[in-house]
C-alpha cells in the first residue's frame, strides 16, 4: 500500500491539472469499452489453459466464479466473485508452467484496477497490465495479453471497435493510442495508475515518410503532443508533463 500512496503522491499534481482542465473543457472521456479490429476476442481465443483452469474452480469457493479472466505471458489471473466475508471478490493467480496458485481477497477495484494485498506484497491487475510490488518495490510487470468478462466476450481496450490502430505508446505513466478508421483522428490515453481513460480528437499529424511519428490533440489551453520519443503535455506553453516514450509501436 505504501507503494500506492507514494505513486499516487508523485501524480496528484499531474492527475489535478490535467483531469481537472479536461472535465472543465467537457471532454468525453470514457471508461467504457474499446478495442481495435486485432484486439476483438472472444473466450475461444484466449489459451485453452486458462479454459480449462476455469473450469476447475479456480475460486476459492463453488459458488463463487470468474468474473474476469486474464492473460499474461506467464500467468493467468482470475478475478472471482465476493461474498460476505470478502464482498468485493478475490484476486486468484496461476502461472502457466507451475502448479501453484495464489489467492488474495481484492482490497481495491475501479475502474477495473483490481488491487489486492498480502502483508507486504501488493497485487495490481488492469486489462493493460499485472503488477507485482513488495515493499514498495516493483518485483514483476507483465503486459496483459487478453481479458475475458464472465459471459465470454473480451473485455475491449485500445482503440474503439471498428478503427484502425495507427500508433501505440508507453511512457512511465501512461498507454496511448493514435486510432482512426482511414486516417489517424483520435488521441487515447489510459493513466497507468488509476486506468482513467482521455478520448481527444487529433488537431494535426504529420507524416514522416510512410509513417507518422508526431500527434497532437489540443484541450482549450492543453496539448498532447506525442512522437516516438516523448510525450510532451502542456498548458499555455508551459510542460506539466514530459515523459519519454518507452515502447512505441505501428499496427
Amino acid at each position: 500500500m505504501n507503494f500506492f500512496k507514494s505513486e499516487l503522491t508523485h501524480f496528484k499534481a499531474l492527475e489535478l491539472a490535467l483531469m481537472g482542465s479536461i472535465l472543465l473543457c467537457n471532454i468525453e472521456s470514457s471508461t467504457a469499452e474499446m478495442t481495435g479490429n486485432k484486439q476483438i476476442k472472444n473466450i475461444d481465443n484466449l489459451s485453452q489453459g486458462a479454459v480449462e483452469i476455469a473450469q476447475n474452480k479456480v475460486c476459492p469457493a463453488a459458488n463463487l466464479l470468474p468474473i474476469r479472466t486474464f492473460d499474461t505471458e506467464k500467468y493467468y489471473v482470475y478475478v472471482c466473485k465476493g461474498d460476505n466475508q470478502n464482498p468485493l471478490g478475490y484476486y486468484v493467480r496461476i502461472p502457466k508452467n507451475l502448479d501453484s496458485k495464489i489467492t488474495v481477497p481484492i482490497s481495491e477495484n475501479n475502474r477495473e484496477t483490481y488491487v489486492a494485498i498480502n502483508g507486504e506484497v501488493t497485487y495490481q491487475i488492469t486489462p493493460y497490465e499485472m503488477l507485482i510490488v513488495k515493499s514498495g518495490r516493483i518485483i514483476l510487470r507483465e503486459k496483459v495479453v487478453s481479458v475475458v468478462k464472465a459471459n465470454g466476450q473480451a473485455l475491449a481496450k485500445g482503440c474503439p471497435q471498428g478503427n484502425n490502430t495507427f500508433a501505440q505508446a508507453e511512457t512511465r505513466s501512461f498507454f496511448i493510442y493514435i486510432c482512426g478508421v482511414e486516417n489517424p483522428s483520435s488521441y487515447i490515453s489510459i493513466t497507468r495508475t488509476s486506468n482513467t481513460i482521455i478520448n481527444l480528437p487529433l488537431q494535426k499529424w504529420n507524416q514522416n515518410g510512410v509513417k507518422t511519428n508526431r500527434y497532437v490533440a489540443i484541450n482549450g489551453d492543453i496539448s498532447f503532443v506525442l512522437t516516438d520519443k516523448i510525450l510532451r503535455v502542456s498548458r499555455d506553453g508551459r510542460n506539466i508533463v514530459k515523459e519519454k516514450v518507452l515502447q512505441w509501436g505501428y499496427q
